[in-house]
């Protein structure tokens, strides 16, 4: 039996039996990992705060014969407010599950651990654009996994001194003028929305979290990390925000 102690974040969690639960657990030293919680639905159980969606915790985990246990936990921030928000549970679902379908079992990836509990307290406070914030999420997200779209120059030439905002999904990133003619599907974008991705990219969320940015900037960038997304994420799955979408309508 192996002993591993560490921050996690709950991104699904399963029932297993009438008490138990399967949670799949983003961690911050030994990546993703599924770990069984016994005894977690009793209400008296100490397991149960950390057994919860979204929940942040110190974990301590039991490894024997390939399966991990959940032997202790400690919450640091439950997030349970966003459960609260439509919103706020919409994208945070999106979120989670973005995480959990990109990453193998115990893939370690620290900046993007980093970034989605910073992006859960976000999402759980009232004075935010949580529209925005899962935008400036998705684009440090792409960044974390290595497929970062090149915003400050051209993505074939490297030319800098065009700043047309012209993507190109496929080339991964910006094109200047003489290039985007030999390229089809290419994107034309607000240049202002081409200044706030660089600006994302250049700083914390928290710092980015501050800005204030128009309706329809946010709305072109969604749409384009979408598109992004959908061409570098397997089985991107957006059914949460399909949902919400059917909700604004009314």
């Amino acid at each position: 039996m192996v002993i591993f102690n560490t921050q996690g974040i709950v991104l699904r969690t399963s029932r297993y039996s009438e008490n138990d639960v399967i949670l799949t657990i983003f961690t911050r030293n030994l990546g993703k990992v599924s770990a069984i919680a016994k005894g977690a639905k009793r209400n008296k159980s100490a397991l149960l705060p950390s057994a919860q969606l979204f929940a942040y915790s110190n974990f301590t985990l039991k490894k024997q014969r390939g399966m991990y246990r959940v032997s202790q936990s400690e919450i640091i921030k439950s997030f349970y407010d966003i459960s609260y928000d439509i919103d706020a549970f919409s994208y945070a679902s999106y979120i989670s599950r973005l995480v959990e379908n990109s990453l193998l079992e115990n893939q370690t990836n620290r900046k993007l651990f980093n970034l989605i509990v910073k992006t859960m307290y976000l999402l759980s406070q009232k004075d935010v654009d949580k529209e925005f914030i899962t935008a400036a999420f998705e684009l440090k997200f792409s960044d974390c996994m290595g497929f970062r779209p090149i915003t400050d120059r051209c993505s074939v030439c490297g030319d800098e001194s065009d700043q047309r905002a012209i993507f190109n999904i496929e080339e991964g990133g910006m094109l200047c003028k003489k290039c985007a003619e030999n390229f089809s599907g290419n994107i034309r974008l607000d240049a202002t929305t081409r200044k706030l991705m660089n600006y994302i990219l250049s700083n914390e969320i928290e710092t980015v979290s501050r800005a204030k940015v128009n309706k329809v900037l946010t709305k072109e960038l969604s749409k384009l990390m979408k598109q992004y997304l959908t061409a570098y994420v397997s089985n991107l799955n957006m059914k949460s925000l399909n949902i919400l979408d059917d909700l604004h309508k009314f």
